[in-house]
């Protein structure tokens, strides 16, 4: 059994390779790579049962490498472990990878436990590991072919959090008027269809516009949970209450 490692911070790698070898107590190769680059030389000279893949990463980062990989071998499993579910990153992703491809998706900051599963689900059982949270992405897409993109919801996120129309014009080279002009376009294909992604609760309306921006930032990883709180309080204690999320 051969595993590839591909990230570039070292003590990333040293926790990886710990799971993966209580995991798999005897007869595992396991081999390191500390960029995009590096990773697909490896993957093509070895041919690893699995590669355990970063997205983010110097030189070339892992959609690309695993677009490289993916080409020369049609069959290569390849866990994605990352930070980020951020929309491109999941559309990337589905349109390169191959039919024929067991492949899996872990965020970063979930237990040992989960690393563990995603990595038997792929090597040991054959089937994929999606991580809920990006399955809610990939579920999304294939729903909404208008859904706004993330650069669209960076800038409904500002406004979310406080920036003014100035300040946001001043951040994106726009002018105020293209800003407030933008806002309304954007709440306004935000609000399309939505209504029903949000459930009634006593005393709450039934759609909030703001609190909304800022739930599906969290979602598509524009947003980090445990600072919303100190952005601001109300809008996450909203959120908190309404969808039950745990930031942890």
């Amino acid at each position: 059994m051969r595993i590839l490692i591909v990230e570039d911070v070292p003590a990333l790698r040293a926790h990886a390779r710990q799971v993966i070898e209580k995991v798999f107590a005897n007869g595992v190769e396991i081999i390191e790579a500390t960029n995009g680059v590096e990773g697909v030389k490896l993957a093509k000279t070895l041919a690893p049962d699995l590669t355990l893949m970063d997205i983010s990463m110097p030189e070339l980062n892992g959609v690309k490498a695993a677009e490289e990989i993916w080409e020369s071998n049609k069959q290569a499993r390849i866990l994605f472990w990352s930070q980020f579910h951020r929309e491109a990153y999941v559309r990337s992703l589905g349109r390169i990878v191959p039919d024929e491809a067991i492949h899996g998706y872990l965020l970063k900051g979930e237990s040992d436990e989960k690393l563990a599963f995603a990595i038997e689900s792929i090597l040991l059982r054959g089937d994929p590991y999606i991580d809920p949270v990006v399955q809610g992405v990939q579920n999304r897409l294939k729903s909404k072919d208008d859904s706004l993109s993330d650069t669209e919801y960076e800038t409904l996120l500002d406004v979310a959090i406080g920036m003014t129309d100035r300040a946001i014009a001043a951040r994106r080279h726009i002018s105020v008027r293209g800003v407030q002009n933008r806002l309304s376009m954007l709440l306004t294909k935000l609000v399309k269809g939505q209504e029903t992604h949000i459930r009634e609760s006593a005393g709450m309306e039934i759609f909030n516009p703001r609190t909304r921006i800022v739930f599906e930032g969290i979602k598509r990883g524009l947003v980090d949970p445990d600072d919303l709180p100190k952005l601001d309080t109300e809008v996450w204690n909203w959120i908190e209450d309404e969808f039950d999320y745990d930031a942890k």
